[in-house]
């Protein structure tokens, strides 16, 4: 088999997915003609389109079985899409956390205002500022420690789904 019959048996195989297998040129029928095996592959392809053409044609994919796949697709696109990303997950959580901030700061300003007016007239200053110094040093500490965990937390929450697939 010469490369002219490798390319008129190329183009046949292409006229054949294109459903166009009668249509050949006048060039090609007659290299058809005289060559017996590239007119041997002709005829196999149109008896494989005409065998084809006899089957039945697909049946429908029933409403069910159609939602079921797209539901799997959906969630293998979301398992492969990429996570949100860290930074913006730890800007959201700290800017809910940063809302709580004025709270936990008024409430310490009114027991600390509020303990003052109790300890005043049996105190000495020294001893309620020392004790004033003590309450929003380990308040600042305890809020530190708070607001320093909040992205060790998410760290930890985005490495459970990973670990888990």
């Amino acid at each position: 088999m010469s490369a002219r019959c490798d390319a008129i048996e190329e183009r046949l195989s292409d006229l054949a997915l294109a459903g166009e297998i009668e249509l050949v040129d006048a060039e090609l029928r007659a290299h058809l003609v005289g060559c017996s095996a590239c007119s041997a592959h002709a005829r196999f392809l149109r008896a494989v389109v005409a065998a084809l053409d006899e089957l039945d044609a697909v049946p429908a994919v029933r409403p069910g079985a159609l939602a079921a796949a797209q539901r799997r697709a959906v969630r293998a696109l979301r398992a492969q899409a990429p996570p949100p990303s860290f930074g913006r997950e730890l800007a959201s959580a700290l800017g809910l956390g940063v809302l709580a901030l004025p709270v936990v700061i008024g409430h310490a300003w009114l027991v600390a205002r509020g303990a003052e007016a109790l300890l005043a007239p049996w105190l000495p200053r020294a001893v309620i500022a020392w004790l004033g110094f003590e309450y929003f040093g380990s308040l600042a500490l305890a809020v530190g420690a708070l607001y320093a965990a909040i992205p060790l937390a998410l760290a930890a929450a985005r490495r459970i789904p990973e670990e888990a697939t």
